[in-house]
């Protein structure tokens, strides 16, 4: 997930037992595990590779993440409309993460403001409080992580990510579900935009 392994790396079993002083079997239980998440990919005889993700595999797992981020939205705004959470408490849990991204825009910060917009939207699925949502989202980020860190610095417009992130916790904090759920899905929709135009890009 942090490309210190290439996409198309071969994953010698025998060597990483070594590495890490250990059995086999565990390190084969954990391939396996790999393979599941989508994270590494098995070739009949021809060994264990890093999966490689192509801007069509984004492109589908935003699909994925766009529906499951509105649906996120929707349910924590639901609480606070239903009184089970306050707006107030939402807002001093978020907004602090928002203003760091804000003071960490340049290039050079990237991954701090890459992990910070991680907290943000994992903050809203442990709210959310749905289990089946919450492990979809994060096999799915998972699965996207390495490319996205290559694709992040250059496209993504994140000054504009931060103001769309204050949106968000506006229309939650004020247990409006539908306009949750819409800036949730609309804030998930451009970096979908942007993936379909690089890869209109690389067909030309």
């Amino acid at each position: 997930m942090t490309g210190a392994l290439r996409a198309g790396t071969p994953l010698d079993t025998h060597r990483i037992a070594a590495e890490l002083e250990m059995s086999i079997t565990p390190v084969r239980d954990a391939i396996k595990k790999l393979e599941a998440d989508g994270l590494v990919e098995v070739l009949p005889r021809s060994g264990t590779f890093v999966r490689h993700y192509t801007i069509e595999d984004l492109i589908k797992g935003y699909e994925l993440v766009e529906g499951l981020d509105g649906m996120a939205g929707y349910l924590v705004a639901e609480k606070v409309k239903a009184g089970e959470i306050e707006g107030g408490k939402i807002d001093a849990l978020l907004t602090p993460l928002v203003d760091e991204m804000e003071r960490n825009l340049s290039r050079d910060q990237v991954r701090t403001w890459a992990d910070l917009d991680r907290q943000f939207h994992g903050a809203i699925f442990e709210m959310a409080d749905n289990p089946l949502l919450a492990n979809g989202y994060k096999s799915a980020r998972n699965q996207m992580r390495s490319v996205l860190s290559f694709i992040s610095p250059v496209h993504v417009d994140r000054a504009n990510s931060v103001k769309e992130h204050r949106l968000i916790v506006a229309a939650i904090t004020a247990g409006d579900c539908e306009r949750a759920r819409k800036t949730c899905q609309d804030h998930r929709h451009l970096i979908r935009q942007i993936l379909k135009t690089l890869h209109g890009e690389c067909q030309t």
